[in-house]
């Protein structure tokens, strides 16, 4: 019995705890007239995206504490995302593709990738109900640190990706002082 705790336990330590506590990889998020800091504490870097009139949202369909998602009613955009440790990402083209492995809608359109401001983006339509949803998913690595974002603009008149562009083309990602 002793044996088995003393294994699980070091199996548990080696697969997947950091040297960090949930409080210091936990989102902090700090808004401000026109903008809203996000970031996590043992990271060295932090995201400034535009306010608009996004709120935070509870809905979390990752269970990680290091996600965070905003939803702009009015505008009928959100973005969401996390922080994770650098040694994680493995390549844009790696998660795009596991991302279309666990979708399950229709499948995207109007596929193409871009680079805006160091992101490596890829830009991409779902069709919802008889209209067009601009999508982007989004992919930084900086300071030892990976940010991935998925931003998208809601089924309205003249939505179209230009809107994902131009907000991701505002977000700024700096180290922390």
């Amino acid at each position: 019995m002793r044996l088995t705790y003393l294994v699980f336990t070091c199996l548990f330590l080696m697969c997947g705890c950091s040297s960090y506590s949930i409080q210091e990889s936990s989102i902090t998020a700090h808004e401000f007239n026109k903008t809203i800091e996000i970031t996590v504490p043992a990271s060295k870097v932090k995201m400034t995206i535009p306010k608009l009139g996004l709120v935070k949202q509870n809905d979390n369909p990752t269970n990680s504490y290091r996600y965070f998602y905003y939803w702009d009613a009015h505008a009928q955009l959100g973005i969401s995302g996390w922080f994770e440790p650098e040694s994680q990402f493995k390549g844009t083209k790696y998660h795009w593709n596991e991302f279309l492995a666990r979708w399950k809608g229709n499948p995207p359109s109007n596929v193409h990738y871009e680079n805006i401001n160091g992101w490596e983006v890829i830009i991409y339509n779902i069709d919802v109900q008889g209209c067009s949803q601009s999508n982007a998913k989004a992919f930084l690595v900086q300071s030892e640190t990976w940010l991935e974002i998925h931003v998208s603009s809601l089924c309205k008149e003249g939505a179209k990706q230009a809107d994902v562009i131009d907000f991701i083309k505002n977000i700024v990602v700096e180290n922390k002082a």
